[in-house]
């Protein structure tokens, strides 16, 4: 796969800052997993030594909010000592030993509500990506 160096600010519809490379430009493999696909997707569109925004409907980026993905649980699922409070990102494991993060979005007693949509779910995003290098796989 392609190799990049970028800089690249991730921001809310309403400007809030999402995420950033910061002063020191980001190095990844399309594929790796550093960066959500849609966003790969907007990099490998970009042209090398140019700054550009792309701006993401909530379809084209992170999809809407699933109800389903939205989990009423009980405080026995969770460890004993472990502190809950809205808005903790929660990691989870299956049985098959794959992870999942949900969000407590509500403590209600015993009954702890879980939302395992993505964080950005439901938003509209901005991507502004700026490509310092492109190395290109030659085995493709």
């Amino acid at each position: 796969m392609d190799k990049y160096k970028l800089f690249y600010k991730l921001m809310h519809a309403n400007g809030t800052l999402v995420d950033e490379s910061g002063a020191v430009p980001l190095v990844f493999e399309i594929g790796d997993g550093q960066l959500d696909p849609c966003l790969e997707s907007c990099v490998k569109e970009a042209k090398i030594g140019k700054l550009q925004t792309f701006l993401l409907s909530a379809d084209e980026s992170f999809g809407q909010i699933y109800d389903e993905a939205i989990q009423v649980m009980n405080r026995s699922e969770f460890p004993k000592d472990m502190h809950l409070k809205i808005d903790v990102a929660v990691e989870f494991k299956t049985p098959t030993g794959d992870s999942f993060v949900g969000c407590i979005d509500k403590i209600d007693g015993d009954e702890i509500t879980v939302n395992f949509n993505h964080p950005l779910a439901g938003c509209d995003v901005s991507f502004q990506v700026e490509i310092l290098e492109k190395h290109e796989n030659s085995s493709q």
